[in-house]
């Protein structure tokens, strides 16, 4: 299976969304998604919980694992656009 390639930002609001679908993750504030290179698979990323809101971090974190797993075979990083100078 090919996988989509995401900008980190997008990635990150993809996850947090699917984060918060989950009943007792709903008011998770923040996650971070980090780029990783394993010896001899390749590129990856990791996503890690940054601030769980009211949400039990426990859970937000469990939530946040089961998430990547499902997540990490569609998407593939790529860097962000370069910002236009001028007009």
């Amino acid at each position: 299976m090919s996988r989509t390639a995401i900008t980190a930002r997008e990635l990150a609001a993809k996850v947090l969304a699917a984060v918060r679908a989950h009943p007792g993750c709903e008011s998770v504030k923040e996650i971070a998604i980090t780029p990783v290179e394993i010896t001899g698979v390749g590129m990856t990323w990791h996503a890690n919980l940054v601030d769980s809101g009211g949400a039990d971090s426990e859970r937000a974190a469990s939530v946040l694992r089961q998430t990547r797993d499902d997540l990490e075979p569609m998407f593939e990083l790529v860097g962000e656009p370069a910002l236009k100078d001028g007009p």
